[in-house]
């Protein structure tokens, strides 16, 4: 394969292939190009079948333009063998195969903010024996948001409860799992939490995915919250081959969790 059009170093970051590869670059330096590049590069020199490559990002913009820029520099039948999604979507794909081993059936449904508020709501007006009208429960759903992408169980949350506010998101968390789950429903940040505890809890499920991709390739990663880490390090436990790209400089989802030191 041809790699004229790349610098040394993003030729360097390219045959890198195997073990844990950290490719660190500013704006504007390529980092996207190296990562397709990459990928088309582990299929034609390396032999490395396109299903067991995985291409993780933050947007479907991002997603669809990885995906793009594959089909330009290889042929574009094997580009679209390759997964190249967001995490909310690979976790979506692992969720309808397999979310059965945590007793939700494989049609559920994927409630938006405003669903989890109206839910909460009124497990909230239970919980307080309260008729009239709430005050606004923004800062606990928040509270609650930032646990899920922590990776935090509502029992983590129960254990280190020290004030009213803290105990009663608590036990907000947990009955609101417990109401999805009555739904067969999950939130957005849900699906994330659910894979990450599917994997811990179901090693089996974990070693078929494990076992199919072989390479996984997160760009941006400075954006993943600890969450998302932990469910790359899960899928490349076996294998070790994780390859990230990013910008510790350029972290932009600090609000959804994210934590710079992933990338560090």
């Amino acid at each position: 394969m041809d790699l004229e059009h790349l610098n040394d170093d993003q030729k360097k970051a390219v045959r890198e292939i195997y073990g844990r590869v950290l490719i660190l670059a500013g704006a504007g330096s390529g980092k996207t190009k190296v990562l397709t590049t990459k990928i088309a590069y582990l299929i034609s020199e390396c032999s490395v079948m396109p299903e067991a490559i995985l291409g993780l990002t933050f947007t479907r913009k991002a997603a669809l333009e990885m995906s793009n820029r594959l089909k330009t520099i290889m042929n574009p039948e094997l580009a679209k063998r390759v997964m190249l999604s967001t995490f909310h979507g690979f976790c979506s794909f692992v969720l309808r195969n397999d979310i059965h081993h945590l007793g939700y059936t494989k049609n559920f449904t994927i409630y938006d903010s405003q669903d989890v508020h109206r839910l909460a709501v009124d497990i909230a007006k239970d919980i307080l024996s309260h008729d009239g009208k709430l005050p606004s429960l923004q800062a606990s759903l928040k509270q609650i948001q930032n646990a899920q992408n922590q990776g935090f169980s509502p029992e983590d949350l129960q254990k280190s409860a020290l004030s009213w506010h803290d105990k009663f998101v608590a036990e907000l968390y947990k009955r609101l799992r417990l109401c999805l789950k009555a739904h067969n429903a999950v939130d957005f940040d849900h699906m994330l939490s659910l894979c990450h505890e599917l994997f811990l809890n179901f090693p089996n499920v974990l070693k078929r995915y494990s076992d199919r991709f072989q390479f996984v390739l997160i760009d941006e990663y400075q954006d993943t919250n600890p969450v998302q880490a932990k469910i790359a390090q899960c899928l490349t436990q076996q294998h070790g081959n994780l390859c990230v790209v990013g910008d510790d400089d350029q972290s932009i989802y600090g609000w959804r969790g994210a934590e710079v030191a992933n990338i560090l």
